[in-house]
């Protein structure tokens, strides 16, 4: 099968993406093999290019090829206990051990695929699930955001966070959207209340008092947030890594910090995104759509600004 890897050096430096032809995976007795139609970029990925995970691609190139994508939609091709051969799905994989999907083909536990919601096509499955995987731990499990509230979301328009803006007006909050000056009207057209854009140094209003800050950038920490939240508010991060000092100085305030890391998805959260989907409370956004040939110029197009949802590789 064709794939997309990584010649990576011994030391620092950036990887090279290379195209392969890989060995077709052969599914467990809990997996189903599916033939992928569409694959999503994210910034995981967008760090592996950079080599800033140099050390974990050489461990994961040992056992497979493929190391990169961890969003699809496709085709079963064997029967399973849930899935039969033929049926739409989509699924997310358990971002740092895989398998992942910039391939023609995996071999996916079942706990990882969902039906694609009748109405939705392929690469609208592709585009929403990643985001909002993580748009419906940040606002509903950690935030629990409810109507009325008060939501600001850093990178609104980029693929977490324009599902979050989603989620957040499906819920029935009020959103200010930080985003690039180019997706204003675009910010505002999906729903967000203010849009305030991040390379015209648009400020934050001193008086402005928001229940959630979802820093999907990311581009705050606790600490410049804190002004912003209400008394009782949260902050959450997309790299909580980044933030460690927010952590404690949360232990040591009214207003929270939400550790989010989505490494993993289960029936569980995937149901719940599924019953969203057919609410409507998600609308597909594609930044551009390359095929698999076109690989690096979507890798390319990862690292510039101004993007708009998700950067979509085609299989077929």
């Amino acid at each position: 099968m064709r794939a997309i890897s990584f010649d990576v050096p011994a030391g620092k430096g950036e990887p090279t993406l290379t195209q392969v032809d890989a060995p077709k995976p052969q599914p467990r007795s809990d997996e189903v093999l599916v033939r992928i139609s569409h694959a999503a970029l994210n910034y995981l990925d967008y760090e592996n290019q950079l080599g800033e995970h140099n050390k974990a691609l050489r461990k994961n190139l040992k056992t497979s090829p493929v190391v990169s994508g961890i969003e699809m939609a496709g085709r079963v091709e064997s029967d399973g206990r849930k899935f039969k051969k033929g049926d739409p799905v989509f699924g997310y994989t358990h971002i740092f051990k895989g398998p992942w999907f910039h391939a023609e083909y995996v071999a996916l536990k079942e706990t990882n695929l969902a039906h694609v919601p009748e109405g939705l096509t392929a690469e609208g499955a592709t585009s929403i699930v990643g985001g909002a995987v993580t748009a419906i731990s940040a606002l509903e499990k950690l935030a629990k955001t409810k109507s009325g509230d008060e939501v600001l979301i850093t990178g609104a328009t980029g693929s977490v966070g324009i599902t979050a803006l989603h989620l957040a007006r499906h819920l029935g909050a009020n959103v200010t959207a930080v985003c690039h000056s180019s997706q204003k009207d675009f910010a505002r057209s999906e729903g967000a209340t203010t849009v305030l854009a991040y390379d015209q140094n648009d400020p934050i209003p001193t008086d402005a008092k928001f229940d959630t800050v979802f820093d999907t950038a990311p581009s705050l920490s606790f600490a410049k947030a804190k002004p912003y939240l209400k008394p009782c508010g949260t902050y959450v991060t997309t790299m909580p890594h980044l933030d460690i000092p927010g952590f404690f100085g949360a232990l040591l305030s009214s207003r929270k910090w939400g550790f989010l890391l989505e490494s993993n998805t289960d029936e569980k959260r995937l149901s719940r995104l599924v019953t969203l989907m057919s609410e409507g409370a998600f609308r597909p956004v594609v930044d551009s759509s390359y095929p698999l040939a076109e690989a690096a110029q979507a890798f390319a197009r990862q690292r510039r600004r101004g993007r708009r949802g998700k950067i979509i590789l085609t299989m077929e």
